[in-house]
């Protein structure tokens, strides 16, 4: 795997939620990761990551975003990024290891802990924190499984936080829709001990299709239009 633009999703600009907006390229980025054997230049690879990760600092702070939300933001996106690469047997033992990203902006070595207590705390003000709580759910729902990868029963636990947040998701003054009603059919299974398996390539691009085009992506387009859309940007990657 190289650090070309062809392993990044260019989809911007369309989505209800700026979060999600600017982080697709890197969510992409991270799904793509899954897919490949071995890294041929995971250093560059990880240097683009971080200018990545600060260009979209700056640009959600013009967007009027307050700094607590964007810490929280930061450290999520971090933490997905960080557990997905080095979920990987040859990201365990890489610069990635050796320099995570939340090392690098939060000085801290493993967020499996407290992304969820990050969680718990956003869903006590759903409406103020809506942004936050969708984007979580978008990383959940990608797979990122934190503490409860390696938890004993952890998989269970893990479904009823999925389901809880999707409800409380479709909650939120929108009728409720299939995804978020129904979260756990989009969860993608990761290689965590004993609670996973892996998935097959159209079922990464049916995730994504329902995923990034279902909930986020404008009202003004039909969800068969949009998910055509992401399907062509999946196709390109997998070139």
């Amino acid at each position: 795997m190289n650090a070309d633009e062809d392993y990044w999703f260019r989809l911007r600009g369309h989505n209800l939620n700026p979060l999600v907006d600017a982080s697709s390229s890197l969510l992409g980025m991270a799904v793509r990761v899954r897919q490949v054997d071995g890294a041929d230049d995971l250093e560059r690879l990880y240097r683009q990551v971080v200018d990545e990760i600060a260009s979209i600092e700056i640009e959600l702070t013009e967007q009027g975003y307050d700094r607590p939300t964007l810490l929280a933001y930061r450290y999520v996106l971090c933490s997905f990024i960080d557990e997905t690469v080095m979920g990987m047997p040859w990201g365990r033992q890489s610069v990635w290891a050796e320099h995570s990203l939340l090392a690098r902006f939060h000085n801290e070595t493993w967020g499996g802990e407290k992304v969820f207590s990050i969680l718990a705390r956003l869903q006590q003000e759903p409406h103020r924190y809506r942004d936050m709580l969708a984007f979580i759910y978008l990383c959940l729902c990608l797979g990122f499984e934190g503490r409860y990868r390696v938890k004993t029963h952890g998989r269970e636990e893990y479904d009823q936080i999925v389901r809880a947040l999707g409800d409380q998701l479709a909650s939120l003054d929108e009728p409720p829709d299939e995804m978020l009603t129904q979260p756990l059919r989009h969860v993608v299974k990761g290689r965590g001990k004993g609670m996973h398996e892996g998935l097959p390539l159209w079922a990464i691009f049916a995730l994504f299709g329902v995923t990034l085009v279902g909930i986020y992506l404008g009202l003004s387009w039909s969800l068969d239009q949009q998910a055509e859309q992401v399907r062509a940007l999946l196709d390109q990657i997998y070139r």
